[in-house]
């Protein structure tokens, strides 16, 4: 049996009620602090990549992860038929390749031609080089979610190395300074 939801209208002493395209809604979403990723994919002789606004782990068994790329991109479009697939994290340095690759249209148009570096990793596919670590998957799932697909992928590999990860909150780009203090109860 499939599962259908109905949408719930929220109480009016719940805060409110967001309309499609309401500013309310992207002011909330401003308050989430993320890492600020890119998904690389092979299509053709090229190598297409886009900033993603969200990236998360899903599961550990198996390791899983995913990425919500626009529907109308070329990237999705690539995604969609690819086998294989690379995220990168990027390093508090690379606020400029997040910028390019996040720009309308730059996803069609390939690394080279933006002059960001890539370097292979096992699968084939590429990860932003320099960049903190990178994911190596293969392409598990695709879920259509409203504007957006998110694109399951299983991980492969990993790679990482030492540093400060560039952050994105409050529509502007950040590093992160010192811990806050653990407090245990």
């Amino acid at each position: 049996m499939a599962h259908t939801s109905t949408p719930i209208l929220p109480r009016t002493d719940r805060g409110n009620v967001v309309p499609e395209g309401d500013d309310e809604f992207r002011r909330a979403a401003r308050c989430l602090a993320s890492s600020v990723a890119v998904i690389s994919v092979i299509d053709g002789d090229k190598v297409l990549a886009k900033t993603v606004s969200s990236f998360t782990t899903v599961s550990l068994l198996p390791q899983l992860v995913s990425v919500w790329i626009g529907s109308r991109s070329p990237i999705a479009h690539a995604a969609a038929v690819a086998e294989t697939f690379a995220v990168s994290v990027l390093d508090a340095s690379q606020a400029h390749v997040s910028i390019a690759l996040a720009e309308p249209g730059s996803g069609g148009l390939g690394t080279e031609a933006l002059g960001i570096a890539t370097t292979a990793v096992p699968s084939g596919a590429v990860a932003i080089t320099g960049c903190l670590s990178w994911f190596d998957c293969r392409v598990h799932d695709l879920v259509e979610g409203g504007d957006h697909t998110m694109v399951i992928g299983q991980v492969t590999t990993t790679g990482r190395r030492e540093g400060n990860p560039l952050v994105y909150h409050d529509g502007r780009y950040r590093t992160l300074s010192t811990p806050a203090p653990e407090r245990r109860t």
